[in-house]
């Protein structure tokens, strides 16, 4: 092949390649700017019903990138005693004083979750034994840990008797994974 050719050839990978760079900086400046007018504007719920229209993503997708977040996780005691990365658990100990049971979640992440289920605990025994009480629960800020993304914080209400120790009955910190 001649000089003039080889120079010539790669002269056509040289802009090919220019082109390149200049469409994905392209992409990447658009993305950076976000949806703009498109956030106020409600999406349509893609988890089964498309009919529904609601004002927030998709669950696991982030607006800003609109791409499937990280799943999350929390660290479940509930036949662990060690404990166990768990997602929408139908069963969770928050603590050593309270449980729930039967949790049917309505949202889980990716910043937050939350569901309701029956819940007992040392702290409403002996009446909660027998007749668990129904309650909300929900579980918050997020933290990585070992690689994966797990909730940090709980809080349940319901129309309950409460205890007059909330900390660590209704409200708390929830385990990590041990390293």
């Amino acid at each position: 092949m001649s000089t003039a050719l080889k120079r010539e050839n790669k002269g056509e990978n040289m802009r090919g390649i220019i082109v390149a760079v200049a469409v994905a900086v392209l992409g990447a400046t658009t993305a950076a700017c976000g949806l703009g007018a498109a956030q106020a504007e409600p999406r349509r719920a893609w988890a089964g019903d498309t009919a529904q229209i609601t004002s927030q993503p998709e669950e696991g997708v982030t607006r800003s990138e609109g791409r499937r977040a990280e799943p999350v996780y929390v660290i479940n005691l509930y036949g662990a005693e060690d404990g166990r990365a768990d997602q929408r658990p139908e069963n969770l100990v928050v603590s050593e004083f309270s449980t729930l049971k039967g949790i049917t979640w309505r949202s889980w992440g990716p910043g937050r979750a939350v569901g309701a289920g029956k819940l007992s605990g040392t702290w409403c025994l002996p009446d909660c034994l027998d007749s668990p009480y129904d309650a909300t629960i929900t579980l918050s800020k997020v933290k990585k840990a070992m690689g994966k993304r797990y909730f940090t914080k709980f809080a349940i209400d319901g129309d309950f008797p409460k205890p007059d120790q909330i900390d660590d009955t209704l409200t708390g910190a929830l385990p990590l994974p041990a390293s």
